[in-house]
């Protein structure tokens, strides 16, 4: 009986995400990296995080989702949709981490590409921020973010 292949999004998906986690284990030696750490949902169900650094600072750890997201190829009228979806889902993880332990938690998401359309760009830079979430977008030169964080602050 043959497999059926796997939609071509969802392999790129899990190709980024294994990308971007070997980065991070290659650059982190202190033994704080944990990716994919399973937890327990307040519904009972296991979740995975994708990227949970242990012990920052005092009482810091920093929960990491990685998400190859399009957001150029998406609907309009999908964006809102899509983005709270993915801040649920990192509130789920925040609140299994406040519920277990005692820890200040830093959130982020690391899409694989900015949008170009710069109404996109600032409505979900702005969502997640609004909900205390950190946005890095893999494909941006930290030069780029710069003049453009200062272009923001003008």
């Amino acid at each position: 009986m043959a497999s059926a292949r796997e939609p071509f999004l969802l392999s790129e998906g899990k190709k980024f995400e294994q990308m971007i986690k070997k980065e991070w284990r290659d650059t982190s030696k202190d033994g704080k990296l944990n990716c994919e750490r399973s937890i327990k949902k307040e519904n009972g169900r296991k979740g995975r995080i994708d990227i949970f650094v242990d012990e920052i600072g005092h009482n810091l750890v920093s929960i990491i989702e990685i998400k190859n997201t399009n957001w150029d190829m998406m609907k309009e009228e999908n964006i809102r949709r899509n983005a709270r979806r993915h801040i649920r889902q990192l509130w789920v993880y925040i609140d299994s981490q406040i519920k277990s332990s005692e820890v200040d938690i830093c959130p982020g998401i690391i899409f694989s590409r900015k949008p170009n359309d710069i109404q996109r760009l600032q409505l979900l830079e702005s969502m997640f921020e609004n909900e205390g979430i950190q946005i890095v977008w893999y494909n941006e030169p930290i030069e780029e973010l710069r003049e453009r964080m200062k272009r923001k602050a003008l």
